[in-house]
């Protein structure tokens, strides 16, 4: 099917893999906005499928995260098949055959098929642009660029050899850490068509002011643009009394590696001994004695449904997210819309909605003294830790997904009609 733009509105096709809440909302905007021409993914899940229940509970479970009722089915496109093998070998010994590091049904392999399955649309429908993520746009842009297409490449980590420089540097700093720097194994190939994608992007989305500033002497700074994600609805916090003698609830959630800056919190933890009390949300990436060691002491829940881990937000009393990198960090405007207080670094995206001292403080990288400085300022002072929950709900509700969709649909429009 062909869909022609009009005459005022460009015609986007918008493709990513799997599509998480950044992803989504991207493709409301374009909805919202009548700029919608296709949506490709890989499984776009019908939840009325008769298939549906003759399914095993945990696939059944999967799939569910993929149905998009954000766009009409009549423009949803899908390429399942490499996708559902990767889902359901899952767990099992096949995985480490099948799924591991570049293989045909790994990440990397579902997202080049992928990519080669959208490229070939691309010969069949008139656009206006197309827009893709990192890692599944190379084939999408070349062919973009045969036919003089628009390309917009949403960037939503920070650029691959300034991570892979400050991540080598901090296995040198603590090389006992080093199993749980994962993104230091990633291929040469793998980088080198991540640059030929982002040297075919004529405009580059990024979603804060630390990923383009990764990208400094790499893309043109006016072909950067800046579109901060954001908050979901603010949530009513439980009522608690705020006492003094009570022990800081700390909160980290995100996948327990060092890029996320997880040994620094755990030793600034260390430093305050039995006056917090830590609970980490995240699977580990690999054994590790200082990892496996915190998950032992602390609450830890390797995976829990996402409604568990907002009831979690709503009794916690301060999140930590002490990144070395970290292109957002979507689990910050969660917690802000939780009136949870945040603490993180320059280095996360998300620090640009964060005023020091306001909604929670930005600490320098690296440093465990200075998390556990901000830890005992909120536990010696409950006033302060209440005003900087209340805070928070009001960034998370200036900051909504609405006002990241206008932005976002106001620099495609104009992008795609320059």
């Amino acid at each position: 099917m062909t869909i022609a733009s009009s005459s005022t509105k460009p015609g986007i096709l918008l493709s990513h893999p799997t599509g998480n809440q950044n992803v989504r909302n991207a493709l409301l905007a374009l909805v919202e906005y009548d700029m919608l021409a296709e949506f490709w993914t890989t499984i776009a899940w019908n939840p009325e499928s008769p298939c549906n229940r003759l399914l095993p509970y945990c696939l059944r479970r999967q799939l569910a995260r993929r149905e998009f009722p954000e766009a009409p089915k009549r423009r949803l496109r899908f390429a399942p098949w490499r996708e559902v093998v990767r889902l359901g070998v899952r767990s099992t010994p096949l995985e480490s055959v099948l799924c591991s590091e570049e293989r045909p049904f790994s990440v990397i392999g579902v997202y080049r098929n992928f990519d080669t399955h959208v490229a070939r649309r691309l010969r069949g429908i008139r656009v206006e642009a197309v827009y893709a993520y990192e890692g599944g746009a190379l084939e999408t842009f070349r062919e973009a660029k045969r036919q003089g297409i628009l390309t917009i490449y949403d960037l939503p980590s920070g650029h691959w050899y300034w991570e892979r420089e400050l991540l080598r540097k901090e296995r040198e700093r603590n090389p006992s850490l080093a199993s749980v720097i994962p993104k230091l194994l990633d291929s040469e190939r793998h980088m080198r068509e991540k640059d030929e994608e982002l040297a075919l992007a004529d405009i580059v989305i990024v979603a804060s002011q630390h990923v383009r500033r990764s990208l400094a002497g790499v893309v043109a700074d006016p072909k950067i643009k800046v579109v901060p994600y954001g908050a979901p609805p603010v949530h009513v916090r439980p009522e608690r009394p705020c006492e003094s003698g009570q022990p800081l609830k700390v909160l980290f959630a995100g996948a327990l590696q060092q890029r996320k800056g997880i040994s620094y919190l755990l030793e600034a933890v260390s430093m305050l001994g039995s006056d917090v009390e830590l609970t980490l949300i995240g699977r580990r990436v690999s054994a590790n004695a200082t990892v496996d060691t915190a998950c032992g002491r602390a609450r830890w829940f390797q995976t829990i449904p996402h409604s568990q881990v907002l009831e979690v937000m709503l009794h916690s009393d301060v999140l930590v997210l002490p990144s070395l990198s970290e292109g957002f960090g979507l689990v910050v405007t969660e917690a802000l819309a939780c009136g949870l207080p945040v603490i993180v670094t320059p280095n996360v995206g998300a620090s640009d909605l964060i005023c020091d001292g306001r909604e929670g403080f930005v600490v320098p990288a690296q440093s465990a003294e200075s998390i556990a400085n901000r830890l005992d300022i909120l536990n010696r002072d409950r006033d302060l830790l209440a005003q900087m929950s209340r805070n928070a709900q009001k960034s998370a509700a200036e900051n909504s997904w609405k006002s990241y969709r206008t932005t976002l649909a106001e620099t495609v429009r104009v992008a795609s009609w320059r």
